[in-house]
């Protein structure tokens, strides 16, 4: 590697006290600003940025406190409450020249890191910071956000850019991307970015990671601990969830799309006289618009399908209902033309609107725009106060092209991830105006921080056991990476044919001839997955109500229903709790859940559900599972095996048994 190659820094380090001085390669000199906003958090933040810094939503309480900083004869010691880290010159152990920076708590160091910057050239498009960390024998690393491919990020290469795209399981595009990025080995790093960032986690070198923070500015947060100290720190930093009604955690029917308010009504009556609780209705399709053929909140409800006060027959019924929205208009509708004229939307380098960077005729609601901000936030306030509804489906919110112009001046290319943040915000903000707080949101896109806005969900996967596996493993990198109330649809969003057949059904949209899609068994298990995790909710291209299913996997799917509606108050209780300090989240992988344990941190497919149920999803035909029992007593909820730990089991479940278990001698209600 030559020295002009080199993005990591040249010489120094040296410090006047205040900042941190380090030359780079091309003979530029920058200054770091060291900072401990918290017991065991170092923020190093480039205190010569050019230009303004756009506000940022994601941070909530970053306090400025100066670390102390000292120059020593291998480089300079920077100390703090919980946090001693030393810049050092030199080399160390084979890596390429240039300076490293040691972090630890206190007399023990967790991670080696070196750090450098890297210019926009005609071979690098923009400029970017470079972090390489030495990652020990051994260690895991997680984070990232949603991973369709598992939790352990290591020997993996991670874009941490948001896509609309991921119709298909296993894949590494992802909805909803975190830049935090930790180790059981007690280190976790946070880049305080709107933007990409580009992860290599051993997958070049096994034993180092490599993450590139695109952009000329550097936020960086240093964090130590083991897994629930760190996930506790990140969360001071970017804010904890939220709270949610008590409804919210029962159970939610959806397809896309009921058609008509009828069909909604006479859905619940079905569900009903099958002794099958419903809590929450959503429909897909309530605009005057096709949402396949227009993904865009351009219109307003179609009275001849759901005529004014529609809901109230629903909530006579004691069931809430929810809508989908989005945050994009169509191009060359009378409403675009008017929020044209007005710049309300994002613009392009030329001042033309700028689109989605996946569809030229979905436009953009600029959310940094004040005006802009309090239109929309009113339309949405105003539709749930005339539709009566108490939820929404905030979809869409990833493809914000690299090149769009904001109100506030920033580029797509700081604001691809934290766009869904921006949604989200205003989302609740309407949620607030005209419920007082008595309404729910789930979302597909965010980043760090959207943590505050429960709850996401893992997106489009496919209605097949590998889609379930995949959607799984989304959910638990999710919450990883903060995010406590996720869920997912349960049944799988579509199949081929489904997804084509969609298509002709929705230009008619006639009550009655969404087709039943899924395979049964297939069907029943996603169904009771979805009992036991943060927010059951049904949704999918074809029928999804247990009801539309041959026995025995109807009988197992509603008695699935029936078990949610009971344990739903541990479930609100546990939410709550998550949102306090010191909450950790809703769900819980077992790495998060028993921090140092190898056996349970091998067992990356099952989870804690609060702190006392264990859930073990089935994800192959014919009710077989191996799984981690940790120690104690747990009682199976959905039949009535009984397992001892710690140690790995096989159990083996019929048609209406699941791997829930409770832990013995605690009450969770039921």
């Amino acid at each position: 590697m030559t020295r002009h190659s080199d993005p990591y820094a040249a010489a120094g380090p040296e410090t006047d006290g205040r900042y941190l001085r380090v030359t780079l390669a091309s003979g530029t000199t920058v200054r770091l600003e060291c900072t401990v906003p918290l017991e065991g958090v170092l923020r190093l933040r480039l205190a010569d940025r050019p230009g303004p810094r756009p506000d940022s939503p994601v941070l909530v309480d970053a306090p400025h406190r100066p670390a102390r900083l000292r120059t020593t004869g291998q480089g300079v010691e920077i100390t703090g409450p919980g946090v001693r880290a030393y810049w050092d010159r030199g080399v160390r152990q084979g890596f390429h020249f240039g300076s490293y920076h040691r972090f630890s708590e206190p007399e023990e160091a967790i991670g080696y890191f070196r750090s450098g910057y890297r210019p926009a050239t005609r071979h690098h498009r923009s400029a970017s910071w470079v972090e390489t960390i030495h990652l020990n024998p051994g260690a895991a690393v997680y984070g990232g956000g949603e991973s369709y491919q598992g939790i352990d990020l290591r020997g993996r290469r991670r874009s941490l850019r948001n896509k609309e795209e991921n119709r298909a399981a296993g894949r590494d595009t992802a909805y909803l991307n975190v830049p935090l990025l930790w180790s059981d080995a007690g280190w976790g790093l946070f880049a305080h970015t709107g933007g990409p960032v580009d992860a290599d986690l051993g997958a070049t070198h096994s034993e180092a990671a490599r993450i590139e923070i695109h952009g000329e500015d550097l936020d960086l947060f240093l964090i130590s601990g083991d897994a629930p100290t760190i996930l506790d720190r990140y969360l001071t930093l970017t804010g904890r969830p939220h709270p949610l009604p008590d409804w919210a955690f029962g159970v939610w029917m959806s397809r896309s799309s009921y058609f008509t308010a009828e069909e909604m009504v006479a859905t619940v009556d079905e569900l009903r006289a099958a002794d099958c609780p419903v809590d929450v209705i959503h429909a897909d399709e309530w605009l005057a618009g096709n949402v396949l053929e227009a993904a865009a909140w351009t219109y307003g409800p179609d009275r001849r399908r759901f005529p004014q006060d529609w809901a109230r027959e629903l909530a006579r019924r004691g069931v809430r209902t929810s809508l989908w929205i989005n945050p994009y208009v169509t191009r060359g509708t009378p409403l675009a033309d008017e929020l044209i004229r007005r710049g309300y939307l994002i613009r392009d380098p030329d001042g033309a609107p700028a689109p989605t960077a996946d569809n030229p005729d979905s436009l953009v609601v600029d959310f940094t725009h004040p005006e802009a901000r309090a239109w929309w936030c009113e339309r949405l306030a105003a539709t749930l106060r005339e539709e009566h509804n108490s939820a929404v489906l905030a979809d869409f919110g990833e493809e914000i092209p690299d090149d769009a112009v904001f109100a506030d001046g920033s580029r797509g290319s700081q604001r691809r991830n934290a766009y869904g943040l921006l949604y989200q915000n205003v989302v609740r903000e309407a949620g607030l105006r005209a419920r007082a707080g008595d309404f729910t949101a789930i979302a597909r896109s965010g980043t760090a921080g959207s943590q505050r806005y429960p709850a996401h969900w893992a997106g489009d996967m496919p209605s097949s056991w590998s889609g379930l596996a995949t959607t799984l493993r989304a959910v638990l990198s999710m919450a990883l990476s903060g995010c406590s109330v996720v869920t997912h649809d349960a049944g799988g969003y579509y199949t081929p044919d489904s997804y084509a057949q969609a298509a002709v059904v929705r230009r008619k949209m006639t009550p009655g001839e969404v087709p039943t899609d899924v395979e049964p068994e297939l069907y029943a298990r996603w169904a009771q997955w979805a009992a036991f995790s943060p927010i059951m909710r049904f949704h999918g291209m074809g029928r999804r109500e247990p009801t539309a299913y041959p026995e025995p996997f109807r009988s197992a799917a509603v008695a699935a229903c029936r078990l949610r509606r009971r344990l739903a108050p541990y479930v609100a209780a546990c939410a709550a709790r998550a949102t306090v300090d010191g909450g950790l989240p809703l769900l819980r992988p077992m790495p998060l859940a028993f921090p140092g344990d190898r056996c349970a941190r091998d067992a990356q497919l099952q989870y804690l559900l609060g702190p006392d149920v264990l859930v073990a999803p089935l994800l192959e035909p014919g009710g077989r599972r191996e799984l981690y029992v940790p120690a104690g007593e747990w009682r199976q909820l959905l039949g009535d095996g009984v397992l001892t730990g710690p140690g790995w089991q096989e159990v083996r479940c019929a048609p209406e048994e699941f791997p829930g278990y409770a832990r013995a001698g605690r009450e969770i209600g039921l």
